[in-house]
This record gives C-alpha cells, structure tokens and sequence, in this order.
C-alpha cells in the first residue's frame, strides 16, 4: 500500500478533522471527495461523497447497456407485435363475417375481398386485404397467399392463432364450403371465449400487475436509494466521530482514567469494520437492476404470456427507468443528509 500512503499525505493523527490528504480536496460542510482515511496501519475508504457519486456510473453501465440493447433490438418490432395483438383482439369478428360469406355461398377468393372492404382501416382488414391482393395481383392459391415464404399475409401478422385459424380454413375447404363456414364460426365463437377468459383472469390479477408494477416504477427505487442516503449519513458520522476520538488520544491533557479508556473508544469506533458507501452503493445499485429485470419477467409472464417481444421492450424501458429514478433520489437524500451531518457534527469535533 505505500503508494496510498503518499496518496493520502500526513497521518490522521497528524491532521485536524475536516483536513483533506494532500491529493484530495474539501467539498466545504460535505467533506472530502474522496475521503481515503489511514488507519493505523492500514488505508480505509473511500468515504467521501464525491467517491460515492462515482460508484453510481458503474451500475449506471450496466443499466444503460441492458436497457439500450433491448430497445434497439425492439424498436423496429413492438409495432408489428402491438399491430398483431389488435388484430388478435378483433380476429373473432373477421372470422365470423368470413364464415358466413363462405357459407352463402362466395367462394373463399372473393369472401376475403369482401370481408377485407368491410373492415377498411383495421388490423383485419389490412390481413385480409393482403390475402386478397396476393390472389388478384399475384394469381396465388388462398394457400400461397396467406402461407407464401416471400409475399404470404402471415409475414406481416406473425400471430399462432391466426396462423392456426388459416390452417383450419385451408383444411375444411377440402370438404366444401360449408363446412369452411361452421369452422370459422367455431373459430370465431371459441376466440370470443378466450377473450373472456383473459379479461377475466386480468381482472383477478389486476391488483397483484399493480403491486409489481409499483414495485418497478417507484417503490423499489425509492426506498433503495433512502437506504444508500441513510447509510451514508451513518458512515460520515462514524467517521468524524472516529477523527475526534484520534484527536482526543493525541492530546496531552488527559488523565489515567481517560487513558485506560481510550483504546476501547477508538475500538468501537474502528474504520476497518465499516463498509464504505462506494462499495454499499455498487451492491445496491446491482440488486436494483436483478429486481427490475426479475419483476419486470414476471410481470410480463402473468400480463402476456410467452411474449418475448413485449418482455424485452419492457426490459429496455424499465432497466433504465427504475435504475436512474433510485440514482436521482440516493444522490438527492445523501447530498441532504451528509450535509446536515457534517454541519451538526461540526460544531460539536474539537479543533
């Protein structure tokens, strides 16, 4: 360590408190930037509050990294996927308008012309009318236009319950028209009954979706970044209280008495023993990060099932929200608290 010795220039003992080392300079009532302290024969901190705003930009990285991944990996995607979800959400009715054109009697190349004109400006309606250019333009089977590995409608709405309801459609039409029809208004009333079940079961979930989410946005920074605050107010108590007890066993004017005590003050007040801000901070700031990522998993897990797409988008936004709203508050409640702190304890160390 004897280059943070010539770091840290004079001994504690050798120094009024409030003195920063050499390499170090004062942040007036907050003290040291740094606040590296020798102790005996070791070297302790950093404890100032200047080191402590540098150990956020570390989970800063971390955060800022996984957060600008995962949107740029979705920003091109979450409107395709949000566009999939609406047509989802109004597939029952296409269905059920297609299957009873089918079941009139138009054939199924001119119901999806129909059905799409019907639905104009919809998620549907584009799918349909993608169906329907591709068999008109392209001179495509119904198979080729929903299925095709270049052109196929199916690329531009890539959703299992719409690809699984083509499927049956391409399937049924083996068997004539009709039986085209009665699949699709299955379809359509079994979507229905899925909607329902889903609403219902967001309606019993809706408290514990709020409860995580609350968790995400607010809570979890909040309350880590008062902890960090508080604890770094504890830390610059300890250790001016530390200084005032070297000082206290430096001067001369003490008796016996206060002699045999000494040892066992400076014992309880031993800098070795206490965890440096910087280093709490990093953990913190670390275990900030897991719980957005995990909260925001699960959260994900129970709103959208198996949406990989919606996941990362909320990973990418929640990362970072989550991680700078807790940096903004630790660094607001210490800079308040170590402040008051020093100023308090100011007046009560001896020159």
């Amino acid at each position: 360590m004897p280059v943070a010795f010539h770091v840290l220039g004079p001994a504690i003992g050798d120094v009024k408190p409030g003195m920063c080392a050499s390499s170090d300079f004062s942040l007036g009532k907050y003290g040291c930037f740094f606040g590296y302290i020798k102790d005996g024969s070791s070297v302790v901190g950093p404890f100032g509050i200047g080191a402590l705003i540098f150990s956020f930009f570390i989970p800063a990285g971390i955060a800022v990294g996984i957060g600008l991944y995962y949107r740029m990996k979705t920003k091109k995607i979450i409107d395709l996927r949000n566009e999939t979800k609406a047509l989802e959400s109004e597939f029952s009715s296409a269905l059920f308008q297609l299957g009873n054109r089918i079941g009139d009697g138009v054939p199924a190349e001119t119901a999806f012309n129909r059905v799409a004109e019907t639905l104009e400006s919809t998620p549907s309606g584009r799918f349909f009318s993608i169906v329907d250019n591709n068999i008109r333009n392209m001179g495509m089977g119904i198979k080729e236009a929903i299925f095709n590995s270049k052109n196929g409608a199916i690329l531009s709405y890539p959703s299992p319950l719409i690809e699984s309801s083509m499927e049956v459609l391409l399937e049924s039409s083996k068997k004539g028209p009709k039986i085209v029809s009665q699949s699709l208004v299955s379809i359509s009333n079994y979507i229905d009954r899925i909607h329902r079940v889903n609403e219902r079961l967001k309606d019993l979930l809706a408290e514990v979706l709020a409860s995580i989410k609350a968790q995400i946005s607010f809570m979890t920074p909040a309350i880590a970044g008062i902890v960090v605050g508080i604890s770094s107010m504890i830390v610059n108590v300890l250790v001016a209280l530390h200084s005032s007890v070297a000082v206290i066993t430096s001067s001369s004017d003490m008796g016996d008495v206060g002699s045999q005590n000494i040892p066992a003050l400076l014992e309880l007040f031993k800098l070795s023993g206490i965890i440096p801000t910087f280093h709490f901070q990093l953990v913190v700031g670390i275990y900030v990060i897991e719980l957005a990522v995990i909260l925001t998993i699960i959260k994900n897990g129970i709103e959208n099932g198996d949406d990989k797409v919606t996941e990362e988008y909320d990973l990418g936004r929640n990362v970072m929200k989550s991680y700078f709203l807790y940096a903004a508050i630790a660094i607001i409640v210490t800079v308040l608290f170590s402040g008051l702190a020093n100023v308090v304890l100011s007046g009560s160390i001896p020159a």
